[in-house]
């Protein structure tokens, strides 16, 4: 049986853990992948430094580990963000990496309430490496992944709202913590489990049948929450209310203005930045400036104007 593999970031492992996996390097000249640490022997410091002089930035783990692989990750990888050895860049590979992979495997297991906690620890100890470097939302945002896959898409629509809603907190004071909000923007596309990927990756228009299944994924993703019971107000309505606009001309209910939840505005700005700043099938990626002119001069109504003129203060230098 061929195994097969996903990669993690080196630095998710915390110094003196013991792995409850087994970890394998992807051996070059042969493109295959060699066991370099059995489970449950400690990795040290000694062979992190091995690794890093030989420029392993990457480790993999076979799939059939992958139970072990996410209760470590999510487990440990707040110790990561409170080591004071390691840089801002290598805490943002580590999160972002971490919740990544536990989100990719989310999307093929929806109704996995345990994934589901997984999920939201690893993005809480982001948000907790947000909240307290001063560097780490910056270091997040440029790395966000441009290839698009429905969970990395997840994972950037998450860092960008939370960015967002750092910077208006004021707004959001009092309505959630700003972890309950991650968490929501995390899971905002988890209904899309229910969509054939053929239509979600389909390189031309959508078929009227087709676009209506599409739209039907805020309220799929609502079902699959209630059933899994990880869910709350807040993470309900940006759920169910990160496609609806201002002007009334969203889905699934066609709410306006006011009546839109503020989170799920946020949600909705990071949305459709990401989506087109993104590589997809269709068509190639805009610029980060590009994007954000196109979104200003030629998306109408589609979002709150005050919360975007905030979103595009993120990427000022």
């Amino acid at each position: 049986m061929i195994k097969s593999f996903f990669p993690i970031s080196l630095h998710s492992l915390r110094l003196e853990s013991v792995p409850s996996f087994d970890l394998y390097i992807l051996h070059k000249s042969k493109a295959d992948h060699v066991l370099y640490r059995h489970k449950n022997t400690e990795f040290s410091g000694a062979v992190q430094d091995n690794l890093l002089a030989n420029e392993v930035t990457e480790l993999y783990v076979p799939r059939e580990q992958r139970d072990d692989y996410f209760e470590y990750a999510s487990r440990e990888i707040a110790d990561v963000v409170r080591d004071e050895n390691l840089g801002a860049n290598e805490k943002s590979q580590a999160v972002y990496k971490t919740t990544s992979n536990i989100m990719e495997d989310l999307f093929v297991t929806p109704r996995s309430s345990t994934r589901i906690k997984q999920a939201k620890k690893a993005i809480n100890s982001t948000v907790d490496f947000m909240l307290h470097n001063e560097e780490a939302t910056r270091s997040l945002i440029f790395l966000t992944s441009h290839d698009y896959y429905t969970y990395t898409h997840s994972v950037n629509v998450s860092i960008f709202s939370t960015a967002l809603a750092q910077r208006v907190d004021d707004q959001i004071a009092g309505m959630a913590d700003i972890k309950t909000l991650s968490e929501g923007f995390l899971l905002h596309d988890i209904g899309k489990a229910k969509i054939p990927s053929a239509i979600i990756n389909k390189s031309g228009k959508l078929t009227d049948d087709e676009w209506e299944m599409m739209k039907k994924h805020p309220q799929w993703g609502q079902e699959i929450l209630q059933q899994t019971g990880e869910i709350n107000p807040t993470i309900e309505a940006i759920v169910l209310q990160h496609h609806e606009r201002p002007n009334g001309s969203g889905y699934p209910h066609g709410l306006k203005a006011d009546d839109i939840d503020l989170a799920a505005k946020i949600c909705c700005i990071a949305d459709v930045f990401d989506a087109i700043t993104t590589v997809r099938s269709y068509r190639d990626p805009l610029t980060t400036f590009d994007a954000l002119q196109e979104m200003r001069d030629k998306m109408g109504e589609h979002f709150d104007w005050g919360l975007f003129d905030e979103f595009v203060q993120l990427f000022h230098a």
